[in-house]
């Protein structure tokens, strides 16, 4: 997954060729050819494939992270090695992979493990921050709570939002793929906090996504990005948009007949914000969403019945549809015609 990643890394966002990348990479050409479009899918490994995972695991960057942390505080002339790391691997856990292969990913991890800060001045099609927030609405003539979807695109400020009956896994994926549909490409990355539906493990920078969102980003080719913890202003945008839209939206409490008629709404309003001028800037928010057209990575194929199956042979039919397959879960989505 991690080379998928990097190779459609260096299509959308480099100028290098095939050639290179793979002399970059280590792999061979036809690997990158393979994954360059993003056409083909790692996940989608052909049945009987005998090939071997890395032998540097998560479980084994887990346990170099952690050495590499519980140095803080010690002399530093009493630091792990990364042949101390590799010995320690081979000690207690019985680690089968040559001492380069750690010297490496020690290296890579050193430089990775420090306190990170995400900026707060963006650049056009830099960065989209979302969220999940709730409101309330009568609801064929119930009043019942509902989980609101925001995604703000961080140098416009232009807007996406949409409503879920729940926050789980299938909406948050949904929400993210409808939202970029909406502003018409993808970002370098996307801003999160570190909830379950898309974190594994880890907080802030040492957060880990989970697989589906994981393979999300290495598709789209953005880079999930997660607040430190208790830096709730690392998203204040978002957080921002979500209070804007329930003092302006939802007041007064809307009534509608369907959840389809809502979003239809919503869809309306955002739209209609594009015309909104933003305390502070010249511009208004459309005029400045026009400057990021030439800069969003263009949106990556889905791929008819096959997107975001991971390591599922359950097999599942869909017509006149896209069919996301996420292990038994699935979601179908029809709304995307540009994609097919």
């Amino acid at each position: 997954m991690e080379i998928y990643e990097k190779i459609r890394y260096f299509h959308e966002h480099t100028e290098l060729s095939q050639r290179n990348v793979a002399k970059i990479l280590g792999v061979s050409r036809n690997t990158v050819k393979k994954y360059w479009e993003g056409q083909t899918v790692p996940w989608e490994r052909k049945a009987g494939s005998s090939r071997k995972n890395d032998i540097i695991t998560d479980e084994v960057k887990a346990f170099i992270i952690e050495c590499i942390e519980s140095e803080k505080n010690a002399p530093s002339k009493q630091h792990h090695t990364a042949h101390k790391i590799f010995e320690r691997l081979v000690d207690e856990y019985g680690f089968e992979g040559c001492e380069a292969s750690v010297r490496r990913a020690v290296a890579e991890l050193r430089c990775k493990v420090n306190n990170v800060f995400i900026p707060l001045s963006y650049e056009p099609a830099e960065a989209i921050q979302v969220d999940w927030g709730e409101a309330t609405i009568i609801l064929a003539g119930i009043k019942q709570k509902i989980q609101i979807w925001c995604m703000r695109e961080c140098y416009s400020g232009n807007i996406f939002v949409t409503a879920f009956y729940r926050q789980n896994e299938e909406s948050f994926l949904e929400g993210i793929v409808k939202g970029l549909e909406h502003f018409g490409g993808t970002p370098q990355k996307i801003v999160f906090d570190n909830a379950r539906v898309a974190v594994k493990e880890g907080f802030g920078h040492h957060a880990k996504a989970t697989d589906k969102y994981f393979a999300l980003s290495a598709h789209y080719s953005f880079k999930p990005v997660f607040c430190n913890p208790a830096q709730g202003h690392e998203k204040g945008l978002v957080e921002g948009l979500m209070g804007l839209v329930r003092r302006n939206f939802f007041v007064p409490i809307p009534n509608i007949s369907t959840i389809e008629e809502l979003n239809e709404k919503l869809l309306e309003y955002c739209k209609k914000y594009r015309s909104h001028k933003i305390p502070g800037q010249s511009m208004t928010v459309g005029e400045m969403a026009e400057n990021c057209n030439s800069r969003w990575i263009h949106l990556a194929l889905i791929i008819p019945g096959t997107l975001l199956r991971i390591n599922s042979n359950n097999k599942h039919k869909c017509v006149n549809c896209v069919l996301l397959i996420i292990n038994i879960n699935y979601i179908c989505i029809s709304q995307f015609p540009n994609f097919l």
